[in-house]
């Protein structure tokens, strides 16, 4: 598939760009931002504009050098210092899109031939080095301009080849610095992947609810109402999916909140993960350069819509909901593994006695949900004073899907746990496919890849090979899932 920019890219496009989808540029849309861009130079003409005409920071109110290719590599090359790890290419080339797509939206006044160079790095696969450290949350200043060198051609590109654009003149340094492309190309990433590890964490709820017979009216429809919170009824309705019609007789009347606590905190997590996405996905098709010009208006207008308090805020948010549904996992886990409240062999041990069984994997799944819950603390509350004192807030948005993709490293592996134990109780049941839905016996069947020797024996390739099969899995509980009450 080849997308045409600009575009309303949701997460998912991001995503599917980064992992090497092809992108053209509209041929009207590069037309209308060339047309803007002489525009933007007529407006520069009649009033100051910050970074253009003048410094930046603290020099804000320093006369810019008279010559503006000058003006222009030397804000770039000052401000394209950054530090650490370098990004993946997925990542890297997510803040390509992102650049691009945002800057097809007028406001920025930039020359289009950077828009050429963008189009190129995708096109081609000539992507700039960009390391971890040197944004706070106030635009990826360090990122874009090393990404602008690489342009240039003062920094090489990952691919052969690679044509530079010629120098940067001072109307479109700034402009093309002024973005959060590298966080938002890592919040669209990792919102992706949350989507998928949510769906996954419903299967294997529904392989555990099997196991223990618990009592399904706690994550019914009816109980979605009594939750309330928007995606209440779509997480009842996907698992409903799932499991079908209930075949069993519950064991209890009311489960301990590992099983009854499931539809409330679940609910939490998919309403986070569907603001995140609605806060990137509005970002991404947005021109948020400051300053931003207003061509009809005949403006230019400073501002600081670059402090991403929207972004951060949900990509905290978010970090919080996972680690509300954490402990959740653990418990499961915890009950199955509990004679007394499975009616299974202790640990699941397929010989009474001192087998550990599954005994250390409910440490295993401790210990990723300790990183879970580390990640939870917020960010966005914090601030730093820079430049002079002039530059005095930061929303560490960074720092903030940092945080959260730590956490989803650590929510995978508890949702792999859950699914080798709660596989191995339905196995030890020995009727695991014995009245239970079609597509519970699809996803055991994605299971089936799934070692069956129950003898104590090392568990680690099990751990690996659930995690493989997530993506799997999520795609099959998507495809299940229970049309809404009404639906024709």
């Amino acid at each position: 598939m080849t997308y045409t920019l600009p575009s309303r890219l949701t997460v998912h496009d991001v995503a599917a760009i980064a992992r090497g989808a092809a992108v053209r540029v509209s041929g009207p849309a590069r037309a209308e931002i060339e047309n803007y861009y002489h525009q933007a130079n007529r407006i520069a003409e009649e009033q100051p504009v910050y970074g253009r005409s003048t410094g930046v920071g603290a020099n804000r109110s320093s006369a810019a050098s008279s010559d503006p290719v000058a003006h222009g590599m030397n804000l770039l090359r000052s401000h394209a210092v950054d530090a650490g790890p370098p990004f993946d290419s997925e990542t890297t080339r997510a803040m390509l899109v992102v650049r691009l797509n945002q800057l097809l939206h007028p406001g920025s006044g930039i020359d289009p031939v950077l828009i050429d160079g963008l189009e190129r790095m995708l096109v081609s696969g000539s992507l700039p080095e960009v390391r971890r450290y040197g944004g706070i949350g106030t635009a990826d200043l360090s990122a874009l301009a090393g990404t602008a060198l690489a342009l240039v051609g003062e920094r090489p590109t990952s691919g052969e080849g690679f044509e530079p654009i010629g120098p940067i003149r001072a109307d479109s340094a700034l402009p093309f610095m002024s973005s959060s492309a590298l966080t938002l190309g890592g919040a669209a990433l990792a919102c992706a992947r949350l989507a998928a590890l949510a769906d996954a964490g419903i299967a294997a709820f529904a392989f555990s609810a099997a196991a223990a017979r618990a009592n399904a009216s706690a994550f019914s429809a009816e109980a979605a109402l009594a939750v309330g919170s928007p995606t209440a009824a779509r997480t009842a309705s996907r698992l409903a999916g799932v499991l079908g019609e209930q075949a069993w007789d519950a064991v209890r009347i009311q489960d301990p909140f590992a099983y009854r606590g499931f539809l409330p905190a679940m609910s939490v997590l998919t309403s986070a993960t569907q603001r995140l996405g609605e806060s990137i996905e509005t970002l991404v098709s947005s021109s948020q350069e400051n300053p931003r010009f207003f061509a009809e208006q005949g403006i230019a207008v400073h501002h600081g819509a670059f402090l991403e308090n929207w972004l951060a805020h949900e990509l905290d948010a978010t970090a919080i909901a996972l680690a509300q549904t954490a402990s959740l996992v653990l418990g499961r886990l915890r009950f199955i593994n509990d004679d007394a409240f499975s009616g299974l062999p202790r640990f699941l041990a397929p010989e009474p006695g001192a087998s550990s069984g599954t005994m250390i994997v409910e440490y295993v799944s401790a210990s990723a949900m300790g990183e879970v819950l580390a990640a939870a603390a917020p960010v966005s509350t914090h601030s730093a004073v820079l430049s002079c004192g002039i530059e005095d807030d930061a929303t560490f948005a960074p720092t903030a899907l940092s945080k959260l993709q730590r956490a989803l490293d650590g929510y995978e592996i508890m949702v792999a746990c859950e699914i080798v134990v709660a596989v191995r109780a339905l196995r030890l049941q020995g009727a695991a496919t014995t009245g239970v839905s079609a597509a519970l016996v699809r996803l055991l069947e994605i299971a089936d890849e799934l070692p069956d020797d129950l003898g104590d024996r090392d568990l680690r390739e099990d751990l690996e090979i659930a995690a493989r099969l997530i993506g799997r899995i999520a795609d099959a509980v998507d495809a299940s899932e229970a049309p809404a009450p009404g639906a024709h």
